[in-house]
């Protein structure tokens, strides 16, 4: 079922309720549940039960700001009548939360995910550039109460999951959205800078590291990288210094993919993916095992590095094969000009 009006009633009519994200969450999944939660509790009253769940090792400085003195991993209910998914494209991603999650009455997903399975009784799955902004809308349609608080949550799931509107599905709504918060007089400046301009100095020897295991295939148009665990350790870094690293190997001149694979503690392999063009690595991710979007997507890999490796050039070449390395930029300026608009005196 996809439904928006019975999404919005399953709210209103339950008095408990369990919002989750994905392992590991990034800003936007954080974003959105917190976002989600202050909504219900303004616009529905606060006697409602509204429980947050994030299976995550350690929350990195930069997004652990979204959670501070948000109480989180407390379960107040043995069975919660409605179960709400934030950002995850199937259920295996809420990790060990996933069973809790399966025993709610009614169980509601929102994503923004391509390959997102549907696996709720009731799956908003929209074309939107991160979950915040799917929420958004929903919170427009309905019109909610929005204060500044929720409007900076939106914002930073936007500007993360796009990583500064530069990727992703961004379209002319995302834009207007970014609009509406100037027009709140949301310090942008300062969420920008947060999430941007902010990086520790183990972030940077760790970059260093992945830079350094950087080689190149298919003529150069597949850039690889990985991490070991040896590697974060001797940085003394977390798995969060680890985003935004893959977008070095697709900002390099006529690379198509980019990856990073990350060993992790339990020795399975977090495989970051970027894609620019009309490359879909979504498809690569989800025949890993993964998902994504068109540019943006990730896979869990727990075989051998060689297996990793071999079945994933392997997707990589398919992928490859059917597309040509011509820069669409190159295209867009191809053309000879029009007489009506050139200069005249």
């Amino acid at each position: 079922m996809r439904s928006l009006i019975k999404c919005l009633e399953s709210i209103k009519n339950s008095t408990n309720i369990a919002i989750f994200s994905h392992m590991a969450p990034d800003a936007d999944a954080l974003a959105s549940a917190v976002a989600l939660k202050k909504i219900i509790k303004a616009n529905y009253g606060d006697d409602k039960i509204v429980d947050l769940f994030f299976d995550y090792d350690e929350i990195g400085e930069v997004n652990n700001v979204i959670i501070k003195g948000a109480v989180h991993n407390f379960q107040r209910c043995n069975n919660y009548e409605l179960g709400i998914a934030l950002d995850c494209a199937n259920s295996n991603r809420l990790g060990k939360y996933e069973e809790m999650f399966n025993s709610c009455a009614m169980r509601v997903n929102i994503d923004h995910h391509i390959t997102n399975d549907e696996f709720a009784d009731n799956n908003l799955v929209l074309k939107t550039s991160s979950t915040c902004e799917a929420l958004y809308l929903l919170f427009k349609f309905k019109n909610f109460i929005m204060n500044d608080d929720v409007c900076s949550l939106i914002y930073s799931g936007i500007i993360t999951d796009t990583n500064n509107l530069t990727q992703g599905a961004i379209t002319t709504r995302t834009h207007k959205i970014i609009a509406e918060m100037l027009e709140r007089k949301i310090n942008l400046d300062a969420l920008n800078e947060h999430f941007f301009k902010n990086n520790t100095k183990n972030k940077a020897f760790l970059l260093k590291k992945a830079l350094d295991s950087l080689k190149f295939y298919q003529d150069d148009r597949i850039a690889y990288m990985k991490l070991t665990k040896g590697d974060l350790a001797s940085c003394e870094a977390t798995f969060d210094d680890t985003v935004g690293i893959v977008n070095h190997g697709i900002e390099i001149k006529g690379v198509d993919i980019a990856i990073l694979a990350i060993k992790q503690e339990d020795d399975s392999y977090y495989v970051s993916l970027r894609g620019k063009n009309t490359i879909n690595v979504a498809d690569i991710a989800t025949k890993m095992g993964g998902g994504g979007h068109e540019h943006v997507a990730a896979f869990q890999y727990a075989g051998t590095y060689g297996s990793l490796f071999d079945s994933l050039i392997a997707a990589c070449k398919e992928e490859l094969k059917n597309h040509s390395p011509e820069s669409i930029v190159e295209i867009l300026f191809s053309g000879d000009g029009d007489a009506e608009t050139t200069n005249k005196e």
